[in-house]
C-alpha cells in the first residue's frame, strides 16, 4: 500500500484549568477541511474536570494528564513527544483555527522543502485577514500557533526544560536554524486567539522573558557575542520593567540568570555565528524597513532568496 498523499497532522494543545476554551479549540481542529488528523492534549493537572470533561466529549482525543503542572515549554515537550504525524501543529489552548489553517501549512511545507516551522497569522476574535500579505521569512515565531515537520524536533531537539513559560520559541529558532531550516511567516494560516485571563500574569511575563532570554545567550551564542547580547537584553527589559512599574521584575529575572550561571555554562551547546548573526539580520530588517525588506521573502518554486 501506497503512502497517503495527505501526511497525517497532529495538533498539540497544552492546557491547565481552562476547560471551556479548551473545548473551542478542540472543536475547530475537528472542523478542518484538512485530514488526517490527529488531537493530542496534554493537561497540566488541572482541576477543573477536564478530565472527565475530554473522556466525556472528545474519545477520540489522546488524552495524557501529568502528576504537575511542568511548566508551558516543559509541558509542550510532553505533547510533542506524543505526537505521531509527520507535521505537528501546537495550539494554544485558549485559540482557535480558521477551517482551512492546516491545509494552508501542509501546503506551505509540500511546496517550500527547506521551511521547518510555519507560524501562523494570530487575530483577534471577528478581526478580519486578507490573503493579500506575502508570506516572508522570519526569526521568531509562536509556540502556540506554529506547525512544524517531525524531523525539525528530531534534529533540533525540543524546547528547553527550564523556561517554565516565555522565550522558548527563541532558544529553539536559533537551533532550527543552526539545521538548515527556515521559519516562514503565513498570513493565510490563522489562529484567533482569545487571550484568557485564567493562568495570566503580566509581571512575571517580564521575569520569565529578561531571566529565559539570558538562559539562551549564555546556553547558545557563541562566546564573542554572550557579553554585548546579555548586556543589550539586561539593557532593554529593565527599561520595560521601568516602563510598567514592575522594574523589580526584570531585576529578579536577572539575579535569577546570574546564579544560574554556572549551570548554564556547563550547559553551553552554542550554535554558529552565522545562526545568530541571521537571526539578528532579521530582527533589524522587520524593525527597521527602511534598511532593507521587512523580511527576507520566499521565491519561487520552492527555493528562496
Amino acid at each position: 500500500m501506497g503512502k497517503p498523499s495527505n501526511p497525517l497532522i497532529s495538533v498539540a494543545i497544552l492546557t491547565w484549568n481552562r476547560r471551556n476554551h479548551l473545548a473551542k479549540a478542540i472543536d475547530s481542529v475537528r472542523n478542518q477541511s484538512y485530514r488526517p488528523v490527529e488531537i493530542v492534549v496534554v493537561d497540566s493537572a488541572s482541576t477543573d474536570g477536564t478530565s472527565e470533561f475530554i473522556h466525556s466529549h472528545y474519545p477520540e482525543v489522546k488524552y495524557i494528564r501529568l502528576h504537575r503542572n511542568l511548566g508551558c515549554p516543559e509541558g509542550r515537550n510532553v505533547a510533542l513527544a506524543n505526537c505521531t504525524g509527520d507535521i505537528i501543529y501546537s495550539l494554544d489552548d485558549d485559540g482557535w483555527l480558521a477551517s482551512d489553517t492546516l491545509q494552508v501549512c501542509a501546503d506551505r511545507f509540500g511546496k517550500f522543502p527547506r521551511v521547518g516551522v510555519v507560524g501562523c497569522n494570530i487575530l483577534a476574535p471577528g478581526e478580519s485577514h486578507t490573503s493579500s500579505r506575502r508570506d516572508a521569512l522570519h526569526h521568531n515565531f509562536s509556540g502556540g500557533a506554529a506547525a512544524m515537520r517531525r524531523e525539525v524536533l528530531e534534529r533540533a531537539g525540543y524546547y528547553p526544560s527550564d523556561f517554565y513559560r516565555q522565550a522558548e520559541e527563541g532558544d529553539l529558532a536559533l537551533r532550527v536554524f543552526e539545521q538548515g531550516y527556515e521559519v516562514l511567516r503565513c498570513h493565510q494560516a490563522v489562529m484567533y486567539h482569545e487571550r484568557s485571563a485564567i493562568n495570566r500574569n503580566d509581571k512575571l511575563f517580564l521575569y520569565y522573558n529578561v531571566r529565559n532570554e539570558l538562559y539562551t545567550v549564555i546556553r547558545r551564542y557563541p562566546w564573542q557575542y554572550v557579553i554585548p547580547a546579555a548586556t543589550q537584553k539586561v539593557m532593554t527589559w529593565n527599561l520595560l520593567g521601568l516602563k510598567r512599574m514592575a522594574m523589580h521584575y526584570t531585576c529578579a529575572g536577572v539575579i535569577s540568570a546570574m546564579f544560574s550561571l554556572p549551570r548554564l555554562l556547563r550547559e553551553r551547546d552554542p550554535v554558529s555565528t552565522s545562526a545568530v548573526r541571521k537571526v539578528w539580520g532579521m530582527k533589524l530588517k522587520s524593525r527597521y524597513p527602511s534598511a532593507g525588506n521587512e523580511v527576507i521573502r520566499l521565491g519561487q518554486g520552492g527555493n528562496m532568496k
